[in-house]
């Protein structure tokens, strides 16, 4: 068995084979099947070319043995924009391991688009073979938590009423001095020009990063299926200086909203700490009015790093690798410092179960 297979790139024809594949592949986790989060996530993402799916399927016959999926994303790399894939999902089944036929899948992607991109972890397996391909693991992702009710935060907390409603009063000097008013801040309800209008002024601070327009923030955070962001703008002048997307978790059996994300944050050049300490206290004021646990977030940037700092958050444990693979411009792509990175370039924010 795998003496036969063959690497082809998918076509719409084959959708309705792999997601009999994914049902397969994640019993426990049935969002990969779903036809609608499927044609959200890969056919309808803002780079995509239904003609050229930047997928590959490993066959033996008419059996799909594995898959790599990967997202088209724009990475800037200084003044320059480089057509670049983020691999989402990278799977071969049971049957088929330790036959190279991952190595493959790989080597297949690296054709359609020499700049890959990746979040993996050491449980995966994943950065072994990568890095025997030439990948780079760039940096592990800094993950910040901070606890604002760790009565809601903690399920064996939150199962009894008093005991978790002592742990959240021993928290409230802690909560309040994240109460300020600040009318410059504006709640809003979707991605429009001055999202653009940011993007532009904004991207020349980093080295390297994806593209936030409005059309790529809109499908990711507006467009999702089964989920709800939240969109914080800072504005100064009637200017729009940055934004912050918080995803809220389903109350669980307990009536509890464990953790809050800042999916995404990103500030403009004008400003920046003011426009930072802004949207990091607005999202914890409404973490706070929501009541929920905790705040998380992912990011690769020396101001936000500085700033959730003061803000409280404490740097956690996270098993996240930035893995890497760059034909030219190494000295940028494979430097950390180079980068501005946030939980939203990831997969995280896409595989968050549903909150609506």
């Amino acid at each position: 068995m795998g003496k036969d297979v063959r690497i082809e790139q998918m076509s719409l024809a084959d959708k309705p084979a792999v997601l009999e594949f994914l049902e397969k592949a994640y019993p426990d986790n049935l969002r990969h099947s779903d036809p609608i989060y499927w044609d959200w996530h890969f056919a309808n993402s803002p780079y995509i070319d239904k003609d050229e799916l930047p997928i590959w399927l490993a066959k033996d016959g008419e059996r799909i043995a594995g898959q790599l999926a990967t997202l088209p994303v724009q990475l800037n790399i200084g003044d320059r924009t480089e057509r670049a894939l983020w691999v989402l999902d990278w799977i071969v089944d049971a049957d088929y391991r330790r036959k190279g036929i991952g190595k493959k899948l790989a080597m297949a992607a690296e054709e359609f688009s020499p700049y890959l991109l990746g979040v993996n972890t050491e449980q995966q397996h994943s950065p072994a073979l990568l890095l025997g391909q030439n990948w780079v693991i760039v940096t592990k992702i800094p993950r910040y938590h901070k606890i604002l009710f760790p009565g809601e935060a903690f399920p064996e907390l939150s199962k009894n009423h008093i005991i978790r409603g002592t742990f959240n009063a021993v928290f409230s000097p802690i909560r309040k001095r994240h109460f300020k008013e600040n009318a410059e801040i504006r709640f809003l309800s979707h991605f429009d020009s001055s999202f653009d209008n940011l993007w532009v002024r904004s991207r020349l601070q980093w080295k390297c990063l994806t593209t936030r327009n409005a059309q790529m923030l809109a499908w990711q955070f507006g467009e999702q299926p089964y989920k709800r962001f939240d969109i914080i703008g800072y504005f100064e002048n009637g200017d729009l200086l940055g934004y912050a997307v918080l995803f809220f978790r389903q109350a669980n059996k307990h009536n509890a909203v464990t953790k809050a994300a800042i999916s995404d944050i990103l500030y403009g050049p004008e400003a920046p700490r003011r426009t930072v300490d802004a949207l990091i206290e607005a999202s914890l004021k409404m973490c706070i009015e929501r009541k929920a646990g905790g705040l998380v977030t992912d990011a690769i940037d020396p101001l936000l790093q500085e700033r959730y700092g003061h803000f409280g958050f404490w740097k956690v444990n996270s098993p996240l690798l930035l893995m890497a693979k760059a034909p030219e411009n190494k000295e940028i792509v494979y430097n950390i410092d180079s980068w501005y990175l946030t939980r939203g370039d990831s997969d995280i924010s896409i595989f968050e179960h549903s909150n609506t």
